[in-house]
């Protein structure tokens, strides 16, 4: 089945100049934070490069500053429409961007260089917070009620699209660049290159039409003054059940992209090569199943394939992990290969399912509150967790909890979500 015949070209180029900035910013979020320890010895003084908690505190300020973006540009797209706040995210992403490139080091410029790279994490962790919820909300807005779960995963496979080339770009940072390279600032270009792109992804948004929810909401008077303030008052428990529905989200991600990097090199001692073969191969599926998963949502129904999903997870946790102890090469690449479907699969449905919980007047403000807050809070203790605990005893068991625990937290809000693709429509 050809997955682009779902589409109309209208809503190809509503999805390709939406995910490409999405791309485009975990691109670059996963770039900073793969170079980070690079990045600490060029724009910060010898006093704190060997501090153990300077990499957590910059990871913890791009995870505060994501509810900061999303009151912000939450706002602007329930009263101003979701075109106008996602062009001002881009503008938000290309700023660091184009600083990163610039900013001149420590030896240069002293003290200086180190705020503005703090300041650099910060408006990355605000356009993060604003982008991600408003690239949901504006697919979520365009497709047809028969493909809503289709056309919501491409929110996740921007999200994959950018992790899988900073991959690739660290890859080759790390095999070719030389020490006069690092010297003539080599390691720039990149970040250039990204930020000459958010122009024409910027351009290009330009040239998009407002999501007909959003026009039919402001034609019949329904937007309202304080969108932030009725998120709160009126649908906190929206907010909670998105939340809930977010910490496989976060859980997820952990465990693929921060767990799993630190239990090949220290727990199994697989050399570089083979470490990032088994990442590239589990982003890979990651990126081919999104869509597939999407669609087959549409079929069976968005919220029972998810409540599958999950279960399944849940009940093969401890084989996974367990399994994974064994240390058998080809064992890794069949259980790390069935968590990133089965994760993706998750992850494929998680925008319909969480924007659905929101009526339109309030869905982009409601969506970055669930979001954002799950993300701040378990993504942001997240990292904590896998040193402290995961790492520090190695054991299989640890990480099985933290998967069973979040399914189980999913699970329970999952129960709260009604079917999506009615209340999206009665929205």
């Amino acid at each position: 089945m050809n997955l682009l015949k779902q589409t109309t070209p209208k809503q190809r180029f509503i999805i390709l100049a939406t995910i490409f900035g999405n791309s485009l910013e975990w691109f670059d979020f996963i770039l900073f934070g793969m170079m980070a320890p690079f990045f600490v010895t060029l724009f910060f003084p010898e006093s704190l490069r060997q501090s153990s908690y300077l990499y957590p505190a910059l990871m913890a300020i791009v995870a505060i500053a994501r509810p900061i973006g999303g009151f912000i540009f939450g706002t602007l797209g329930d009263k101003k429409g979701r075109k106008f706040a996602l062009l001002r995210t881009i503008c938000f992403m290309i700023i660091p961007l184009f600083l990163a490139a610039l900013l001149p080091s420590y030896e240069k410029i002293g003290v200086t260089a180190a705020f503005l790279f703090v300041f650099m994490f910060l408006l990355q962790g605000i356009s993060l917070g604003g982008e991600f919820p408003g690239a949901v909300v504006f697919l979520i807005e365009s497709a047809k009620k028969e493909t809503l779960g289709y056309i919501g995963s491409f929110s996740y496979l921007g999200i994959f699209i950018g992790i899988f080339f900073a991959m690739i770009e660290v890859h080759l940072f790390i095999s070719d660049m030389t020490p006069e390279g690092l010297r003539a600032g080599e390691w720039r270009l990149p970040f250039l290159l990204s930020g000459m792109i958010g122009i024409v992804v910027l351009l290009l948004r330009r040239l998009l039409r407002e999501t007909p929810y959003f026009e039919k909401a402001k034609h019949y008077g329904f937007l309202l003054k304080e969108p932030l303030f009725d998120t709160f008052h009126k649908y906190k428990k929206a907010i909670f059940v998105g939340i809930g529905l977010m910490i496989m989200d976060t859980v997820g991600f952990n465990l693929m992209l921060i767990y799993s990097s630190f239990y090949y090199k220290s727990v199994l001692h697989l050399s570089y090569f083979h470490s990032t073969l088994l990442q590239f191969f589990t982003i890979s599926l990651f990126l081919v199943t999104t869509l597939l998963a999407g669609r087959f949502s549409d079929l069976v129904g968005i919220r029972p394939f998810a409540k599958w999903v999950l279960w399944s997870l849940f009940f093969l946790a401890a084989p996974i992990y367990f399994l994974t102890g064994w240390k058998i090469y080809w064992l890794l690449f069949l259980t790390q290969g069935g968590l990133a479907i089965l994760l993706a699969s998750y992850f494929s449905v998680l925008p319909v399912l969480v924007s659905s919980l929101f009526p339109i007047e309030v869905r982009y403000s409601g969506t970055a509150m669930a979001m954002n807050f799950a993300i701040a809070i378990f993504g942001g203790i997240g990292p904590f967790i896998m040193v402290l605990v995961i790492g520090q005893f190695q054991s299989p068991f640890w990480p099985t909890l933290y998967l069973m625990i979040g399914c189980a937290f999913s699970l329970f809000s999952l129960a709260h979500v009604q079917d999506p693709k009615r209340s999206i429509s009665k929205t």
